[in-house]
């Protein structure tokens, strides 16, 4: 009989493996169905009762979604549910808080033929995704679309200087060990990833913050130096907001330099940053996990409860004031 298996939060201290045989179906819940020899109880609340499936049968693997509350993804893909979807080689199976790597039996791998492989290469989509807990951080440049407007006949101008910003901030990120994401437009994202504990949280979220401060200082510096941001009478600003979240990072598409932040985390911190008004320039705003985790080290200000478009509950907002040392 042929044999595979299925690591459970594989790469970290709480890794197990399952082992699973050709013919054999895998039923997958917070409470699986009675009948059946294999079930693999996930004892999370987002975890539905009979979740989902994976069938391994001879002519190749496949994972089900059982119709669960939260859903279930391969590689990042949402699956839909009813649907039997094919697993290969090192596929990563994503349910609420739990990654599944599967490694169905090598000899069940469906190999292209490399002519095949050249002539679609342009019409698949690879992914690397790996799934972390990481504190988010977004800084947008103010006003920078009221000052393209005053230089709509040169762009080019407010582009450059915008890159050099850019370019130190994301000196500053890398010295204080975090990555990042992508420069957009007038916007800059970083990550600090951690894990799902709270102590492995800790640490991202305190450097995030601690960044987060020491790039205020570094446009307060540079604001000043004509050679990089040459436009008097628009003030060099960038207000700034973290979060704190399960988030999935990786590499979409045949090119590792297309690096790609997705999920609730990712939308919350992007809807953060919007909070900050004409008023307060500037300022840095976290949501309330990041300052559970941040607020022995740093000094926060309460604003209240938001209500954020995508969330179903209203979000505690802090502005981080400074650090404690």
């Amino acid at each position: 009989m042929t044999s595979g298996n299925i690591k459970v939060n594989p790469d970290t201290p709480d890794e197990y493996s399952v082992e699973l045989n050709d013919g054999e179906v895998l039923h997958i819940g917070r409470r699986p169905a009675p009948g059946g020899v294999k079930k693999l109880i996930l004892p999370y609340p987002e975890v539905s009762g009979q979740h989902a499936e994976i069938r391994c049968a001879t002519e190749g693997w496949t994972v089900m979604d059982r119709n669960s509350t939260n859903g279930t993804t391969i590689n990042g893909k949402v699956c839909n549910s009813g649907e039997e979807y094919p697993l290969k080689h090192g596929d990563q199976v994503r349910i609420a808080q739990y990654e599944l790597r599967v490694f169905p039996p090598l000899s069940h791998n469906i190999e292209m033929d490399a002519e095949d492989g050249e002539e679609d290469s342009q019409d698949r989509t690879q992914y690397s995704i790996k799934f972390m807990n990481a504190t988010i951080l977004v800084g947008d440049i103010k006003k920078f679309t009221t000052l393209m407007e005053s230089y709509a006949t040169s762009p080019e101008v407010v582009m450059g200087a915008a890159q050099r910003v850019f370019e130190t901030l994301s000196d500053e990120i890398n010295n204080n060990f975090g990555q990042l994401e992508k420069i957009a437009g007038d916007a800059i994202m970083a990550y600090w990833a951690g894990d799902s504990s709270t102590e492995g949280a800790r640490l991202p979220a305190y450097q995030a913050c601690q960044t987060a401060l020491k790039l205020r200082e570094v446009i307060k510096r540079i604001g000043n130096d004509s050679k990089i941001w040459p436009f008097t009478d628009y003030p060099l600003n960038l207000d700034i907001a973290l979060a704190t979240g399960p988030v999935a990072a990786g590499s979409l598409g045949h090119s590792a330099g297309n690096p790609a932040v997705l999920g609730d985390t990712a939308n919350l911190v992007f809807r953060l940053e919007k909070l900050i008004g004409d008023d307060r320039p500037g300022d840095i705003i976290v949501d309330g996990n990041t300052f559970t985790l941040s607020n022995d080290r740093c000094n926060f200000e309460y604003m209240g409860s938001y209500n954020i478009k995508g969330k179903t509950k209203a979000v505690e907002v802090y502005r981080l004031l400074s650090t404690r040392n």
